[in-house]
Formats: structure tokens, sequence, C-alpha cells
């Protein structure tokens, strides 16, 4: 029997494979940003897994609220 291959199927793999990819970056920029402690970075890692979505989208929020320092 042939495996159908279907839209949705491929559409849910380049769609788990980008959110993988966004959360890897974010997971990374949190671990190497300087004006947090390890236990801020701890909660923002533990809060992008374990409310995945909504823990990045918190983030890009309040990252981008914050001033850039030169």
């Amino acid at each position: 029997m042939l495996l159908a291959y279907t839209f949705g199927q491929g559409f849910a793999a380049v769609t788990l494979a980008v959110f993988l990819f966004v959360w890897a970056l974010v997971a990374v920029r949190i671990v190497r940003r300087d004006d947090l402690g390890i236990l801020g970075k701890v909660l923002w890692i533990v809060g992008i897994l374990v409310v995945p979505l909504a823990g990045l989208l918190v983030y890009f929020i309040w990252d981008a609220s914050r001033p850039r320092s030169r």
C-alpha cells in the first residue's frame, strides 16, 4: 500500500519546522542576554517551553518594548 501524502501533512510539517526554528532562535537570544540574571533566563525558557505560542508572543512584545542601548 502506498502512503498518501496530502497538503495538510506537508503544511503541518513545514509549520512545525518553522515554529521549532523560531523557538530555538528565541531560546538562544534569551540565553545570550546580558541584562537578565540566571533566574530570569530560566523563567523565560520555562515559559516558552510550557506555553510555547503565548510565551513566544509575550517575549516578542516585551523585547520590542524595551529600549535599545548602543
